[in-house]
């Protein structure tokens, strides 16, 4: 299974972008990348490089326990740790604990936490076996250290959640999940919003922006489901893993969520299952996941000048991490589930890698972009961002195209 997905390059104000399949490893080895650049004047430029490939997991540091003898199914929960704050951590370790469905493995990735946070970690799972930890050498991020745990899930889990290290679940929150899935691939709930001292900012995620769990092609632009919200089968790892290539922000929750509605269908729960504790540590917070995409805040009507440099500003950011993120994950889910998925979900997809290769689905995006009007804001005004970005890239390959001309017309005369 290809680990990235082929994108035709596409030309920036200085070199380009591009991304190449790689079969996964099992040990390290180096691999030789040619590279033919066919240019608009000049011969073939052709380039050989090496490059070192290493696996795309680790492996864990101890082997998972096998299920347990209880009839109910074995839920993995995957939780990714790093520098986790004591007292949160704590609070919510105690709340899997209090689980009333029974039979659950929890697998902590630790992402390069300081001994000090390490050894608090270790000493509270420590004697419990339902606790399997595992430490990474170096700093992976979220992303990678929700795959290194996804890697672990064990054989006879029959489903997987993914847990944060400062939430807190309710009692309830597994059991009502597995009864709410139905036959979805994933299902997934409402959060409370607390602050760390458990005081209720919002009784619900969806204050200023519209739930989607059934829209493909909006689930691709933008994420509406949070993975520590979320239960999905244990199949659903044969496509989820390994991840696609880190580009730009990248979330876990978001490849996970578009393989589960590409593959099927995810249900939603419309009531609070846990508390979403904001704080100045989380790596993404509430008001984050809810902020506008606003292009209009770039004109500056009195500075036409600065106005475009900001605009400039804005295409470039947009296009290296948004629209290059979202059309190799679409390349990565396009490979993956070939022949596997409805024709209507197919197209979506496919306008999604055509982000990143002319002629750019510029048609869908400006229609898109008319739903808010409707009231369907669920991807937060991502398309004109990614229209800006399009602009942007097309402007740059105008001009790169336009200085090749000048220089030929120099040689020749």
């Amino acid at each position: 299974m290809p680990i990235g997905a082929t994108i035709a390059a596409s030309e920036l104000a200085q070199g380009f972008v591009g991304f190449l399949p790689v079969p996964p490893v099992s040990r390290p080895r180096t691999a030789a990348v040619e590279l033919d650049a066919r240019l608009d004047v000049g011969p073939v430029c052709h380039a050989l490089g090496m490059v070192e490939l290493v696996p795309a997991l680790a492996p864990p540091e101890t082997p998972p326990p096998s299920r347990p003898a209880a009839g109910e199914p074995l839920v993995a929960i995957c939780m990714a740790t790093f520098d986790p704050e004591p007292r949160l951590l704590e609070r919510q370790i105690e709340s899997l604990r209090e689980q009333t469905h029974g039979a659950w493995v929890c697998l902590i990735s630790d992402g390069g936490s300081s001994e000090s946070r390490f050894r608090h970690l270790r000493s509270i799972t420590a004697g419990d076996p339902r606790f399997v930890l595992s430490r990474s050498s170096e700093r992976l991020g979220f992303y990678r250290n929700f795959e290194r745990a996804l890697a672990i899930v064990p054989p006879g889990a029959s489903f997987v959640a993914l847990a944060d290290q400062d939430d807190r679940w309710y009692p309830e929150k597994l059991a009502e999940l597995l009864a709410r899935r139905g036959d979805a691939q994933l299902v997934y709930s409402d959060m409370r919003i607390v602050d760390e001292a458990g005081r209720t900012l919002s009784e619900t995620f969806w204050r200023g922006r519209r739930n989607n769990y059934t829209n493909l092609g909006s689930l691709l632009l933008a994420n509406t489901v949070t993975g520590a919200a979320s239960l999905f089968r244990r199949e659903l790892l044969d496509l989820v893993l390994p991840f696609p290539p880190q580009v730009g922000r990248a979330f876990h929750d978001q490849w996970i969520a578009t393989v589960a509605l590409a593959t099927g269908g995810i249900a939603y729960l419309d009531r609070p299952l846990y508390d979403y504790v904001q704080h100045g540590g989380a790596s993404l917070g509430h008001a984050a996941a809810l902020r506008e995409y606003e292009p209009r805040r770039l004109f500056e009507w009195s500075d036409p000048r600065g106005t475009a440099r900001e605009i400039a500003a804005h295409g470039r950011r947009s296009y290296l991490t948004n629209a290059c993120r979202i059309a190799l994950a679409a390349s990565a889910l396009e490979i993956r589930t070939a022949g596997a998925i409805e024709p209507g979900k197919a197209r979506a997809v496919h306008r999604a890698v055509r982000l990143g290769r002319p002629p750019e689905p510029c048609a869908w995006l400006a229609l898109r972009s008319l739903r808010r009007l409707a009231g369907r804001n669920e991807t937060t005004g991502i398309e004109l961002s990614l229209l800006t970005a399009i602009a942007w890239r097309r402007l740059a390959a105008a001009r790169a195209r336009y200085r090749s001309d000048r220089t030929s017309r120099v040689h020749r005369a």
